[in-house]
C-alpha cells in the first residue's frame, strides 16, 4: 500500500506520503536519496539499515529515520524479513530529529496504528482533513521520540560508569551490564556507541590497557598489573598492551 497526500505546505510538520510494506527476504531498497524526511515503524521481524559506514539493526517495535539529502540503504533480514508503515514529510519542526543521537529507536505501536487509519479513507478522507490529522499523529511521534530522549543518555552515561568504575572486574561484559540496567544488550550497545562513538568492549580494552599503564608507571610488575586490570590471561593482556602502546608491558615498565 502507497498514498500521497495533498501538499498543503504546513509550516511546521506537513506530510507528503504514506505506506506499508511485507518484504520478502533480504530484500534491499537502495541507496537511494530523498528530498524529505522519511520514519519507518517496524511492525514485525527486522533488518538493518545502512548509511555511510555504519549499520543500524532494526526490530519489530522499532523506528528508524532517514533525514533529507542522505545516501541511505536498508535491507530485510533473511529469515525474519520486517513489514512496516512508513511516512514522509517536511517542516521546520521536523529539523529537530537531527539533534537524535540515534536515527533507531522505540515508539508505542499505538501511534502509528493510527496512521493505518487513514488508509481505510472514511471520514478523514470524506472531510477533506486527512493531511491535518497525520500531522497532529507527527507531532506527537516526534515529543515521544525526545521523551525517551533523556532516558537513551541516560542508560549510556551509567554504562559508562560501571565500565570506568568496574574496569577491574574479570567477568564484567555489555550482558551483565544490561542486565543490570534493565535494558536489551543490543540496544544498550546501540546507545553507547552513539553517544561515546566506540564500542563498549573497546572502552572497556582502553580503560583497561591505560590503567595497567599507570600501574607499571608506578611499579607495579606486569603480572601484577594485569590482574589489578581484571586481566586473567597474561598473553591476551600483553598483545592488547603492545597493540596500544607499541611495546611490551615489561618494556614499558623500563622506560
Amino acid at each position: 500500500m502507497h498514498r500521497y497526500f495533498i501538499d498543503r505546505g504546513m509550516k511546521d510538520l506537513n506530510p507528503l506520503q504514506y505506506g506499508k510494506r511485507q518484504c520478502p527476504p533480504s530484500h534491499s531498497f537502495g541507496p537511494a536519496i530523498r528530498p524529505f524526511y522519511l520514519i519507518h515503524y517496524v511492525l514485525a521481524g527486522k533488518g538493518v539499515l545502512y548509511k555511510g559506514e555504519a549499520a543500524y539493526p532494526v526490530k519489530a517495535g522499532e523506528y528508524f529515520l532517514i533525514f533529507p539529502d542522505e545516501v541511505t540503504t536498508y535491507t530485510a533480514d533473511a529469515d525474519e524479513p520486517w513489514e512496516y508503515l512508513w511516512l514522509g514529510f517536511t517542516g521546520e519542526r521536523a529539523e529537530r530529529l537531527l539533534r537524535l543521537e540515534s536515527p533507531v529507536g522505540t515508539l508505542p505501536r499505538s501511534i502509528f496504528e493510527e496512521l493505518m487509519k487513514v488508509g481505510d479513507g472514511g471520514f478523514l478522507e470524506f472531510n477533506g482533513v486527512v493531511e491535518d490529522y497525520v500531522a497532529s499523529v507527527l507531532h506527537r511521534m516526534i515529543a515521544e521520540m525526545f521523551a525517551h530522549r533523556a532516558a537513551h543518555a541516560h542508560y549510556a552515561r551509567r554504562a559508562e560508569t560501571i565500565l570506568r568504575t568496574m574496569y577491574m572486574q574479570p567477568d564484567i561484559s555489555v550482558e551483565q551490564i544490561a542486565k543490570e540496567l534493565l535494558i536489551d544488550r543490543h540496544h544498550l550497545a546501540r546507545l553507547f556507541k552513539t553517544r561515546y562513538g566506540i564500542t563498549m568492549q573497546a572502552y572497556l580494552i582502553e580503560t583497561r590497557i591505560n590503567r595497567a599503564a599507570e600501574f607499571l608507571a608506578e611499579g607495579h610488575s606486569a603480572t601484577e598489573s594485569a590482574a589489578l586490570c581484571g586481566y586473567t590471561d597474561f598473553s591476551n593482556f600483553s598483545k592488547m598492551f603492545r597493540r596500544r602502546f607499541g611495546v611490551s608491558p615489561g618494556k614499558y615498565a623500563k622506560k
